[in-house]
């Protein structure tokens, strides 16, 4: 007998965000309880564009507290709903990062205290206990690196990834590409891990697909068969704005039913949109290219649209891109803050990636064209135009430039290489290195000062005096940047083993820097400090500045053990204002000024002496 009092539950509601995907859910639910036979390791996988990050996204929003407290967790699969009163897991973000920079950010947050790279791999796999795990999520290995095909998320997953999956007191949830997911499955115990492919049963969730799609089409008949046809969500997406991107009446544009065939992959929504809108894919192509073939980093400045896509045409494009809104609308998306200059963006790299693929031998030459395009846009002549060049210039001229191949000329202005982002840079001119391209002689000395440049995030004038100096220790002229310098390097020489030095004053009056090398015979050398050439006295028989003279100096120096800082000294004698710093990227041998303000230097690759530019210019 049936009780007719008996309320019907309503099936439950499919994540508000996620809009489907139940049985991932479910899994990753499990993996976030840690109960048993759930996997330590979660890899979440598929093709670009299959939903892995908003996948990943719904799920942590249902582990923050926070986040949490949104949702009617009541109308919820249960089964989908990790457990509540726990802490939201860190999350560690890959994109635009390598994998040096990863494991540095993980290890810093769990047990900090390292000081070399060396000590990171230890300090991951000591993570946690086993009894007691602690869950670790990274999100976004794909994108990981700071340049195009850099090849980082196989170094991330060989050199994060791996080591934190076989860490006893880590549960990880990572989402990877195909390759990497296949990679760590062959080094990985299969009893502690669960690789889930988006693309493939039982992960596919079609009926997800077709909920997306319906949503946004509005024709069931049509949107089952895309969600039937398509790769994954990127596909549905892309088509559905096509379906309401053409110019309707006056109210604007309005869905309309899309033609046969459907689109399976992004290409094919590509050539959709075009069909759809009588124009020539090429040109479409073209229009997209500087959003498609920019590197991670900031949004295409909407003022730079119409000339970097004209440079790539060889045409002007403006009224093309002008009368085209609704032909590029699937395409693109503003990204630009509140108050800031309208900005674009493409909307997934894997229609990045398939525009790239349609230039193909091209995309060197659409390259050169785009970085000369950036290059138009700086003001004035000389390295000081850097100075005053747009943020998004100088973030992204480096890729462009890479490609084109004309990364190497660049590297010969001072001004470039200070006021370029580094960390891209490095990597850019690293991969010159390793494919055998000479680089000039001031890019060879920015490149081995750049670790420094980036690890202490120096500013552009701290950069450019450090490389001044470093030019000046590799036997080359004093360069050209542009900005003014705290101090010019009168002369520097190599000695090695040098680990004190001081100023002194020699039998004719003139000053000296004595440098001091331990050893079985410890040895001093003297030389001029204005000249730099070898002294003719005993080093043993000059004099030293007295305390009054040292407390005469007009600035006075204190030192670290691979710094120094300069300062003027206040009516007291006191440090008043600084004035310069000196950084390092090894311990300094020593450091000391005359009695005039000139500063004597010892480092790794022997002596020099610095002018600062506090000090009046003698006549």
């Amino acid at each position: 007998m049936t009780d007719s009092t008996t309320t019907v539950r309503p099936p439950h509601q499919p994540h508000p965000y996620v809009g489907g995907r139940a049985v991932a859910l479910r899994a990753l639910a499990a993996w976030r309880s840690g109960g048993g036979g759930a996997p330590r390791t979660v890899l979440v996988t598929g093709g670009s564009g299959s939903g892995r990050s908003r996948l990943l996204t719904g799920f942590l929003m249902l582990c923050e507290p926070s986040e949490r407290e949104r949702f009617d967790l009541a109308a919820l699969d249960p089964a989908t709903v990790p457990p509540g009163g726990l802490p939201a897991p860190p999350v560690f973000d890959a994109a635009g990062r390598t994998a040096l920079q990863l494991r540095w950010l993980v290890a810093d947050h769990f047990a900090p205290g390292a000081v070399r790279a060396d000590e990171l791999a230890g300090r991951l796999a000591g993570i946690g206990a086993p009894e007691r795990p602690v869950a670790v999520v990274v999100a976004d290995v794909d994108r990981a690196g700071v340049l195009a095909g850099s090849g980082e998320p196989a170094l991330v997953a060989e050199q994060v990834l791996r080591p934190l999956a076989l860490a006893p007191g880590v549960r990880l949830l990572a989402d990877v590409d195909r390759a990497e997911a296949q990679w760590l499955a062959e080094q990985l115990p299969g009893d502690q891990l669960l690789v889930m492919d988006l693309d493939r049963e039982p992960w596919r969730d079609e009926e997800g697909l077709r909920l997306q799609a319906e949503y946004s089409l509005r024709d069931p008949g049509g949107a089952a068969e895309l969600a039937r046809t398509a790769d994954g969500p990127l596909v549905v997406r892309l088509a559905a704005w096509s379906s309401r991107s053409r110019p309707g009446g006056p109210g604007g544009p309005v869905p309309t039913p899309l033609p046969l065939p459907l689109p399976r992959t992004v290409g094919d929504a590509l050539d959709l949109q075009a069909r759809l809108h009588g124009a020539d894919e090429l040109t479409l192509r073209r229009l997209l290219a500087p959003l498609a073939l920019a590197g991670p980093g900031e949004p295409l400045p909407l003022e730079l649209w119409a000339p970097l896509a004209s440079a790539v045409a060889g045409r002007d494009l403006g009224p093309a891109l002008a009368g085209g809104q609704h032909l590029l609308l699937p395409f693109f998306d503003l990204a630009s803050a509140e108050g800031e200059p309208p900005a674009v963006r493409i909307v997934h790299p894997a229609l990045a990636a398939e525009l790239r693929e349609r230039f193909g031998g091209t995309v060197h030459e659409v390259q050169r064209r785009l970085t000369a395009a950036l290059l138009a846009t700086l003001d004035g002549d000389g390295p000081g135009r850097w100075a005053r060049a747009a943020p998004y210039v100088r973030e992204q001229v480096v890729g462009h430039a890479l490609e084109g191949g004309v990364l190497p000329d660049l590297m010969a202005d001072g001004g470039f290489l200070v006021h370029a982002e580094q960390v891209r840079l490095r990597a850019a001119a690293e991969r010159l290195v390793a494919a055998g391209t000479e680089l000039p002689p001031l890019g060879r000395t920015w490149l081995r000062l750049a670790t420094l440049f980036v690890r202490q995030q120096l500013e552009p004038r701290l950069r450019a005096a450090l490389l001044e100096h470093g030019a000046r220790q590799d036997g080359l002229p004093a360069p050209e940047f542009g900005v003014e310098l705290p101090w010019c390097t009168l002369w520097a020489r190599p000695l090695a083993g040098v680990r004190g030095v001081t100023a002194a004053i020699g039998p004719t009056g003139a000053s000296l820097l004595v440098a001091y090398r331990p050893g079985a015979e410890p040895e001093l050398t003297a030389y001029e400090v204005l000249t730099g050439t070898p002294a003719g006295c005993d080093p043993e028989r000059v004099v030293r500045p007295g305390e009054e003279q040292r407390a005469a100096t007009p600035l006075g120096i204190s030192t670290g053990a691979d710094y120094l800082r300069l300062w003027t000294r206040g009516a007291d004698g006191r440090p008043s204002e600084q004035v310069a710093v000196f950084v390092s990227g090894a311990p300094l041998g020593g450091a000391d000024l005359t009695p005039d303000g000139l500063l004597l230097l010892a480092d790794a690759r022997g002596v020099a002496v610095l002018r600062p530019s506090a000090l009046p210019v003698r006549p």
